[in-house]
């Protein structure tokens, strides 16, 4: 007769017995699962990176032909403003475009960082005047105030340019006409804070700002800050967002190194 307590201990290890190729497979299944993650990432990369190449000679020549239009003297007052309307309408198509090409070349795994030394004062008078012709069609005012001793960053140049030239697109996006949209810059402990405020409406989910589901009917500002967000956290940094009585504010978060 066989102890009760062998029968247990040949219990047990024949559970441990079975569990181990269990495991195995679920490993070899997760390794499956990732890879096909992996080649689907690069389709859609791929498919996002060609769409954007496809459409923007087309869309150079109706950019072209608007303003050649536009530059002429007998149009009537109903002409001008059809032509205006297509070149308005072109222009944004192509800011989608080039949203698209930003997010292909982020997801593709582009990962190189370059280390520029950055004053952020100058950077946001730089990107300012970009963004002057969308503010003024809706009769914008854009206040930027740069605090004392701003530290200059060793970051990537042209991916904090992009940053702040996407949240600020953004806060032109969802401002009412004739607002003001106020940008200040001020030393942190470990970096420098860029305050964009705009007087929109409030957001329904401040934590998830640049964040997007795949749901999602996201407009072209929301893209924008999706590539933000991906930018900083490759750049080490973070946006946050909080809603107020007279609008909201997103905050940039930049670290003094890249990666940091």
């Amino acid at each position: 007769m066989v102890p009760a307590s062998s029968n247990a201990d040949g219990g047990a290890a024949a559970k441990v017995a079975e569990a181990v190729p269990r495991s195995s497979s679920s490993i070899e299944s997760l390794e499956k699962e990732n890879q096909e993650l992996r080649r689907t990432n690069k389709y859609h990369s791929l498919f996002l990176s060609r769409l954007a190449h496809e459409l923007r000679t087309p869309l150079t020549s109706i950019l072209g032909f608007s303003e050649i239009m536009l530059s002429q003297e007998k149009l009537t007052d109903a002409q001008r403003g059809f032509c205006e309307r297509i070149q308005s309408s072109a222009q944004q198509l192509q800011a989608s475009l080039n949203q698209l090409s930003d997010l292909a070349r982020l997801e593709s795994g582009q990962t190189h960082l370059a280390s520029d030394k950055i004053s952020i004062a100058e950077t946001v008078r730089d990107v300012l005047p970009a963004l002057a012709r969308s503010a003024e069609k809706k009769r914008l005012k854009l206040v930027f105030d740069a605090g004392e001793d701003l530290p200059l960053l060793i970051s990537d140049a042209s991916r904090v340019r992009q940053v702040i030239y996407n949240v600020l697109s953004h806060a032109i996006y969802r401002s009412p006409d004739a607002a003001t949209i106020t940008v200040r810059a001020n030393a942190a402990s470990e970096g420098v804070v860029i305050s964009i405020r705009d007087s929109g409406d409030p957001v329904s989910q401040p934590s998830r700002i640049g964040i997007l589901d795949a749901d999602d009917n996201s407009s072209t500002g929301e893209l924008g800050l999706l590539i933000a967000r991906q930018n900083l956290e490759m750049l080490g940094g973070s946006i946050s967002a909080g809603n107020f009585e007279s609008g909201v504010e997103l905050l940039i978060h930049l670290p003094l190194h890249a990666g940091a």
